[in-house]
């Protein structure tokens, strides 16, 4: 089990990555924009949707499971300084659980709209030029489906390594 928590960090870790360097590149992109505009009073086209189709939504949803099997997610512990230890691990497991079917849920749900993205080659039409946002739409379904992943591993390690990990 242990090996198996270990390549979900590793996998979860590298999107994270993707979506750290999302902002980088988010921001040399922006920065281009704005020098290139005011030196050249040139403005590049492909920023806004560069920015909301593909950056944004590579750091909102790449880095999920890897929030998740840190423990780093929004929670909320209302009765956990109430419950003993091992109730406590009981109570992590469950809501991981419940956290994973959501996830698949939200997996399951944008999956079919990546795929039809992908067939129709889904662009969108800028001044002088086709931009193609197809791949974006790969993003959610990757990131919640590496999440849901992440989350049931989490849950099995709870319920049976029986350790809360950060």
């Amino acid at each position: 089990m242990t090996a198996l928590f270990a390549l979900a960090t590793r996998i979860s870790r590298a999107l994270a990555f993707v979506g750290t360097a999302a902002v980088v590149v988010m921001m040399l992109h922006i920065c281009a924009d704005v020098i290139v505009r005011n030196l050249f009073n040139v403005s590049m086209n492909v920023t806004v949707d560069m920015v909301s189709r593909y950056y944004m939504t590579a750091i909102a949803f790449l880095p999920l499971g890897y929030l998740e099997l840190r423990g780093q997610m929004v929670s909320v512990e209302l009765l956990d300084a109430a419950l003993p230890p091992p109730l406590l691990r009981v109570s992590d497991a469950l809501v991981a659980l419940v956290v994973s079917g959501l996830y698949v849920v939200l997996a399951w749900s944008t999956w079919p709209t990546a795929f039809s993205n992908f067939r129709s080659g889904t662009f969108v039409e800028l001044v002088s030029l086709r931009l193609p946002v197809w791949h974006s739409y790969f993003i959610l379904p990757v990131g919640f489906t590496l999440a849901a992943l992440a989350t049931l591993i989490k849950a099995v390690d709870l319920a049976f390594v029986g350790e809360r990990r950060a």
